[in-house]
């Protein structure tokens, strides 16, 4: 079992002779190996590079002194020095390579441990207010690893292949652009996480070159390691990172800014108070028939019921105390006093929710709403499912559709305009430059921010008119109002 501490991960010596056999063939001089633990990386360069000097770092004794029959070892942590300045090498410098596999942990969890063995904590996004609560300023260690060798190493040629989560080479990527160092060629080989870790998460054998010459902020990816050819290339564009450069340049006129505001659904974080089944009027996940306002019961859909289509039925519904997530739910004690019992009888549940989003809010209260909630026509996405798939969707009964925190929507007061957003989502051109942005292996590829680089203005003025009447129309048969709506987008203003 891995040192959640140190979030120990060893590769198996296997692994590591598949991943060494991928880097460049070239003599080195200095191999060093980062958080070595027991050192397989050092044992495998020297079956190929016997003369090469290696040194290791780590921190925890008893693998330092396993690894010591491979390479010098350091006693310590990585985060106490210059690594490119204050090892002593008895070797000429030459061609360096950097490798391993450092932690599998992020800064916050170290907190939680109360760790020592970590760096300051940083706000690497210079993320502010909701963002840095609810964890956009949080790190991966491994980031912050590469980002130190990257910036310690970058007046040198030097090589630097490490196992690291997927979302950590892509940060490191957009990371290296944004700060102009010397990167001039990347790769990026998937390794199955599962099979050699058994950790449910996206990693990959990373590897950057850092030298003279024009700096080159793309990388070839590789859905394996045996793969003897990449499938695509991902890479900064713009200052923006795209997940298939090729794909990008065919769409890349329509990356622009999104006429309208995406929003994401609800999240209250309290399934089982919040949601109900639809078994002969509104019962709890136990079966207990739930009596409160209708005015407070709106018909729920969830990701995958907007991702396989399930829309045309109401087999759930969600409680909604808020018109806005600042509204102070004790006014619901005179105007819903059915709905204020029935939210005090499961308040245990509702007070206990432990994101930090809740405090010093109205008791009861949820996130995501407001307006454009009770819209009666809305275009809906999944953000976690692997294919894009956009969704029309009207009221039900007069009511309209709500939808959960893992899914993004566009509100329209009118069928019209809702129908003609549809048929431009759902073209060619949207689905090119949403394959060009999207990292399907993420957890949740499609985000509000991907999203909004969507300009459905440049689409509509690029698509035959014809066309887009023709889907609007299969969307939602109503004449009345389409060609304005057409108008609308085609419009440069």
């Amino acid at each position: 079992m891995p040192n959640n501490e140190f979030g120990d991960f060893q590769t198996p010596i296997e692994l590591a002779r598949a991943l060494v056999s991928t880097l460049p063939r070239r003599q080195w001089t200095r191999v060093l190996e980062p958080t070595c633990g027991v050192g397989n990386f050092m044992s495998v360069i020297g079956e190929h590079h016997s003369d090469a000097e290696r040194v290791g770092i780590e921190v925890q004794p008893e693998y330092a002194a396993a690894a010591s029959t491979f390479g010098r070892v350091i006693t310590a942590s990585i985060f106490d020095f210059d690594l490119a300045r204050d090892i002593e090498w008895t070797s000429a410098p030459g061609p360096t390579l950097v490798v391993g596999n450092p932690p599998w942990v992020t800064n916050s969890q170290l907190s939680v441990l109360d760790s020592a063995n970590r760096p300051a904590r940083v706000n690497t996004a210079n993320a502010r207010g909701i963002d840095a609560i609810t964890g956009s300023s949080n790190f991966d260690i491994a980031e912050y690893i590469w980002i130190k060798l990257l910036t310690e190493f970058a007046d040198r040629p030097t090589t630097i292949a490490m196992i690291c989560k997927t979302q950590v080479a892509r940060n490191v990527l957009l990371h290296s652009a944004r700060r102009n160092l010397p990167v001039t060629g990347s790769s990026l080989r998937s390794i199955d996480a599962k099979k050699w870790f058994d950790a449910g998460v996206d990693a990959c054998w990373f590897v950057v070159e850092l030298g003279p010459g024009m700096p080159d902020y793309t990388a070839q990816t590789y859905p394996t390691i045996e793969s003897p050819h990449p499938t695509t290339r991902i890479g900064v564009v713009d200052g923006q990172l795209v997940a298939d450069i090729d794909a990008y340049e065919r769409s890349k006129q329509f990356d622009g800014v999104s006429p309208l505001m995406w929003r994401q659904g609800i999240k209250h974080d309290a399934s089982s108070v919040m949601e109900l089944a639809e078994n002969g009027g509104p019962r709890t996940k136990l079966g207990n028939a739930v009596d409160v306002e209708q005015d407070f019961l709106f018909p729920l859909f969830k990701c995958t019921d907007v991702y396989r289509d399930k829309l045309n039925d109401v087999s759930r519904w969600m409680i909604v105390p808020q018109s806005h997530t600042g509204d102070d739910t004790a006014q619901l004690a005179n105007s819903a006093p059915k709905l204020w019992k029935y939210l005090n009888d499961n308040a245990a549940a509702l007070d206990s929710r432990k994101s930090s989003i809740y405090r010093n809010r109205a008791r009861f209260c949820i996130f995501g709403v407001g307006p454009y909630t009770f819209s009666p026509y809305k275009i809906a996405i999944s953000g976690f499912h692997k294919i894009p798939r956009f969704r029309m969707v009207g009221p039900y009964d007069g009511k309209p559709a709500v939808f959960d925190d893992a899914t993004y929507l566009l509100p329209f007061e009118d069928p019209a305009t809702c129908a003609v957003a549809y048929a431009l989502l759902t073209s060619e051109e949207a689905n090119d430059l949403v394959a060009a942005l999207a990292f399907w292996d993420s957890k949740r590829p499609v985000t509000k921010k991907l999203l909004q680089r969507i300009d459905l203005r440049a689409i509509a003025r690029e698509t035959d008119r014809e066309s887009v009447r023709h889907r609007a129309l299969s969307a939602h048969p109503i004449a009345d109002s389409i060609d304005q709506a057409i108008d609308f987008f085609r419009d440069r203003t």
